[in-house]
């Protein structure tokens, strides 16, 4: 785990140490509670406090250490973040908050967040919530034998349930603790099944299954593409190989036994939970810091890890462990007192929008201006806040509206997140020219008629099915709705034309999925003109730069005078944006009313495109336009080019470019 968060190219798949972890943690527990419950000892209140003591206090540190790092250098909205995340990592649900925030566990903009990996934590107490319930339950009133079939039942029955979540829900499922259940329960199997056992023999063949499942171990951990719909078959034959190792390891003369007694490996399991606390926000803050990467640094990193996590196994871990208040004085002290400290402290730093002028007059004006035209409407209007599910919720025709105001809508934007990212560009536009537009859109979706993505690896299933159904849903409005425009817009290089397909089972090439494109606006634009309304276009801005965040902030960071970087961007377009303009231009011959709107008409001049605009960001996160740069490339367009809103239709008609 801390080789493939340091980025070592040996382990890409190092993440599955946290399975790992889960099948220890299960077998472990578990085999604690029964012992407890055989001896008449257990009580739940005591498994809590120690628990509690054993787990918080260290991440209780973490937490603190965390919050000086970000209250120094993390900009007002990644400190928002980070308060978001430490209320949520307190208060045991992580694991939830990061699989709603994040794109993916290993995406690049995970990468920065300090507590991303108190998700497994999470899961770890969401685990204790239940299981000690449940093993009371089997131990009082069912028999020993029926245990085990119900757990091996429940093992089967929840590990399907698990390898279907990521392929439905996408990369959100890798944080839930309903599709990480099957991993404990593959310790906690294990820990039944050999009570009252003796240790296996120390035979051969016994000693070489301990060697090859450890083996598997280590070759799943050194695979490329594991983490694909993860968890995932690969996760299955992990946590069969750790139950092999755990059952192995109870004989002291095995092999695996052996290899795990000796005295590096030991010294490393004692520390292994504070290594684990400390090591990602080292790596989170230097890469945060855009510092630079090298052997030198990533020794630097390890060497610190290894540091503090030795000096909070030594002064944390080891002494409050064995402290044993009361119940309500351990929740209290280590939950409920950090939680509203925490929540106290978000309120006045929400207050104080952060405290931008941490960094200096220069981003509070940056901060202030981007802030000052944020519309809070426009990200309700996306999938999930202003629809339901695949169905588009008619009564936002009426809230999701730009434009003029006390004017009945008379147009309507559909698309994926970035015609979204258009709301004030067009807001501009169409309040100019008298005209009110309703805007409705669905992340990662290409909205046009009779294409889809399947088999795509940037949706899942479930993303599939919503922007389909939304999609149909859009024309069926357009169809019994009289609007005078219809917008379009996309971020059209994102699509990927092998993936685009009418149905599943179409063969996929490159070049069959431009034509399917082809087809699919036609038939898109057919439907629009058929009701009498004219089509707009809106074509694609230049993309962000991937290094430009770094590149604009990196500055404020590190309390520097200037950037000292050129951040500007190039106006050369690629191959794809060539096709797209080609296409466009086809489509506004044969659909004379046709109108396209081109952003880098006025984003780009000459061999650059703005990334900025009086000093302030033109783009937000992964790519999308800030709403301040969405603003001012509207004015600007505005005042440069005609109003495609106006009666004057073949006027407003922008030149590919």
């Amino acid at each position: 785990m801390l080789l493939f968060h340091g980025g070592v190219t040996a382990f890409p798949s190092g993440f599955i140490g946290v399975d790992v972890f889960f099948v220890i943690s299960g077998f472990l527990i578990t085999s604690i509670v029964r012992a407890d419950l055989a001896a008449g000892t257990f009580s739940f209140r005591g498994f809590y406090v120690r628990r509690l003591w054993r787990i918080q206090v260290a991440l209780l540190a973490v937490v603190a250490a965390t919050f000086m790092v970000a209250a120094i250098f993390y900009l007002p909205d990644d400190f928002n973040v980070y308060f978001k995340s430490a209320m949520q990592t307190i208060g045991l649900s992580s694991n939830y908050y990061f699989a709603k925030t994040t794109t993916a566990y290993a995406a690049t903009g995970s990468q920065t967040l300090l507590l991303l990996h108190t998700w497994s934590l999470s899961v770890e107490w969401q685990w204790y919530l239940i299981m000690p319930v449940a093993m009371w339950l089997l131990y009082r009133y069912v028999s020993p034998l029926q245990t085990r079939l119900m757990l091996l039942t429940a093992l089967v029955a929840l590990a399907w349930y698990a390898l279907r979540q990521p392929v439905m829900h996408g990369d959100a499922a890798y944080f839930w603790f309903s599709t990480r259940i099957f991993e404990f329960l593959f310790g906690a199997t294990l820990a039944v099944l050999v009570e009252g056992r003796s240790a296996p023999p120390d035979a051969l063949l016994l000693n070489l299954l301990g060697v090859l499942a450890l083996a598997v171990i280590f070759g799943i951990a050194a695979m490329h593409g594991v983490i694909a719909d993860y968890p995932n078959r690969y996760a299955v034959l992990l946590c069969a190989a750790c139950v092999v190792v755990l059952w192995m390891g109870a004989n002291e003369k095995s092999w695996v036994s052996w290899l795990l007694s000796l005295a590096p490996v030991v010294f490393i399991g004692d520390i292994s939970y504070s290594l684990y606390l400390w090591h990602w926000p080292i790596f989170a803050t230097w890469r945060y810091l855009e510092l630079p990467e090298s052997a030198a640094t990533l020794l630097l990193c390890y060497g610190l890890t290894f540091a503090l996590g030795y000096l909070s196994y030594r002064f944390i871990e080891q002494p409050y462990r064995r402290l044993r208040p009361s119940f309500g004085r351990s929740v209290a002290v280590l939950v409920v007192v950090p939680l509203f400290a925490v929540a106290a402290l978000f309120v006045v730093a929400q207050k104080h929008e952060f405290f931008p002028a941490r960094f200096g007059p220069e981003l509070a004006y940056v901060d202030g201006s981007l802030s000052k035209y944020d519309p809070p409407m426009r990200r309700h209007c996306l999938q999930g806040r202003g629809t339901n599910g695949g169905n588009v919720d008619l009564r936002y025709l009426d809230v999701c509206v730009i434009g003029h105001k006390g004017v009945p809508v008379t147009g309507l934007m559909i698309g994926d997140s970035y015609s979204n990212q258009y709301w004030n560009f067009i807001d501009r536009l169409s309040n100019a020219a008298g005209v009110s537009v309703a805007s409705l859109a669905t992340p990662s979706c290409l909205a046009l008629p009779g294409v889809t993505l399947y088999d795509w690896h940037s949706i899942n299933y479930q993303q599939y099915r919503v922007c389909e159904d939304r999609t149909k849903n859009y024309y069926s409005i357009i169809q019994s709705h009289k609007f005078k425009y219809v917008i379009i817009g996309e971020n059209w290089v994102y699509y990927d034309f092998p993936a685009i397909v009418n149905k599943p089972g179409d063969l996929q090439s490159k070049e069959l999925g431009r034509a399917r494109i082809e087809a699919a606006m036609r038939h898109a634009l057919d439907i629009v003109t058929s009701t009498g309304a004219i089509p707009v276009v809106i074509k694609g801005a230049a993309t962000m730069p991937d290094d430009f965040q770094g590149c604009f902030y990196q500055h404020f960071k590190l309390r520097q005078r200037s950037g000292g970087a050129d951040c500007t961007l190039g106006s050369t377009k690629g191959d794809v944006d060539v096709w797209y303009d080609q296409l466009f231009e086809r489509l506004k011959t044969s659909y004379p009313t046709l109108v396209l709107i081109d952003p880098r008409l006025v984003q780009c001049s000459g061999d650059s495109c703005m990334t900025t605009y009086k000093g302030v960001p033109i783009y937000r996160d992964t790519g999308h336009m800030s709403d301040y740069g969405s603003y001012q490339l509207g004015q600007l367009y505005l005042e440069s080019q005609p109003n495609p809103f106006t009666e004057h239709v073949p006027s407003a008609v922008a030149p590919s470019g």
